[in-house]
């Protein structure tokens, strides 16, 4: 892939840029085991974005992985982003975004996550807290029982995971690090690269 632009996610942090259609976005888990989210606006107009449950909804699954897309909020439902590649395997389609309340809340540490983060990301897009989607869960992983509990899981993604996604439309793309506590894990980055072909 030929590289246009290359980001550092640093931990407990989020980044935000432009896609162009056509483009391939690579985003690398550089140390291992660290989730982030991953949302997206259409770039000429911030009220399309990422639905969670449209994408959920289309591909009939609780996780995505290659060959699936992320879709629009409108109707009919548009593809903004399709994963071209996959070396970790999974992520997650349930969970919101975590955020001060929730980290506070259910892990006792007081900072920001994944939508504060996103937002200060955003800011120079005019995107507000409360209009950031829910995300797609890179690298984080979701069990669900018979009865629809939900459970999640130890982060497995290896150091070098990554998930390549190609752009349909042109897109403003957001990334943040997770900031919830794993045990025996210390909060780390992300890589991403933007090129202009989907020959990884």
């Amino acid at each position: 892939m030929k590289t246009c632009q290359e980001i550092i996610v640093p931990p407990r942090s989020g980044r935000a840029f432009t896609v162009r259609a056509g483009q391939t976005v690579r985003i690398v888990d550089l140390e291992g085991r660290q989730p982030g989210d991953l949302v997206v606006f259409k770039a000429d107009d911030l009220a399309v974005k990422m639905s969670q449950a449209r994408t959920r909804v289309e591909s009939r699954k609780v996780a995505a992985t290659q060959g699936d897309s992320l879709w629009t909020n409108t109707f009919p439902p548009e593809v903004m982003l399709t994963i071209v590649g996959d070396t970790h395997g999974s992520h997650d389609l349930l969970y919101p975004p975590c955020c001060r309340y929730a980290l506070e809340k259910r892990f006792g540490v007081s900072r920001d996550g994944c939508l504060e983060n996103l937002a200060k990301a955003l800011e120079a897009w005019g995107v507000k807290p409360h209009e950031i989607p829910d995300p797609l869960n890179l690298f984080f992983s979701v069990s669900v029982d018979d009865v629809g509990g939900m459970k999640v899981c130890e982060p497995m993604s290896k150091a070098g995971s990554s998930i390549d996604l190609q752009a349909k439309m042109d897109c403003i793309v957001a990334v943040a690090t997770c900031s919830v506590p794993f045990p025996a894990k210390e909060h780390t980055g992300y890589r991403i690269t933007i090129g202009e072909t989907s020959s990884l």
